[in-house]
């Protein structure tokens, strides 16, 4: 009976020595096309087969709309060139492969210089991921209720001076 217990008890913590690492290879892709959306441009390594995984992953629409698998193919390219392919050594923890970063220069790169008032507060605010509700829409969503509340009170003026002044009286 104890032999069976401290086999069981073996298994067990073997078992759960291998489920983090298998995990977190798993999720080295999503990983990396939520580095890639935080600001369109992949900072950090990874191993190969996440981009790969990563660009198969990506839905249909923006596979086709943006621009989202050229970027992640040319810094697929630049991993292979430096042959940076830890075999799948991707912890997950934000921490990457040894090595310089890969970066993949976006639109918006002005070599350090201060980005304005307006990009720091997006950038402060704005979405960290790519399952985050985008900038546009929470702007939009704001202004919409900035409407419909001045057109509450517009309503409401409007229908205390009709309750105040009864049609048929001078003014």
């Amino acid at each position: 009976m104890p032999k069976r217990l401290l086999l069981l008890t073996a298994l067990i913590a073997a078992f759960a020595a291998l489920m983090p690492a298998t995990a977190s290879a798993a999720e080295c892709w999503k990983e990396l096309v939520n580095d890639y959306w935080a600001d369109n441009r992949v900072d950090r390594t990874y191993p190969i087969s996440c981009y790969r995984e990563a660009m198969e992953s990506l839905p249909a629409d923006v596979q086709q709309y943006s621009d989202a698998q050229d970027d992640l193919r040319r810094a697929l390219l630049a991993a292979i060139r430096e042959g940076r392919d830890s075999g799948g050594g991707f912890s997950g923890e934000g921490t990457a492969a040894a090595g310089p970063e890969v970066v993949t220069p976006g639109p918006d790169d002005d070599d350090g210089a201060s980005k304005g008032f307006f990009r720091e507060v997006i950038s402060t605010i704005g979405p960290k991921n790519a399952d985050s509700i985008p900038v546009p829409l929470l702007v939009l969503g704001s202004i919409a209720l900035l409407l419909i509340g001045a057109a509450g009170v517009s309503y409401l003026t409007r229908f205390l001076q009709a309750r105040r002044n009864p049609p048929g009286t001078p003014v």
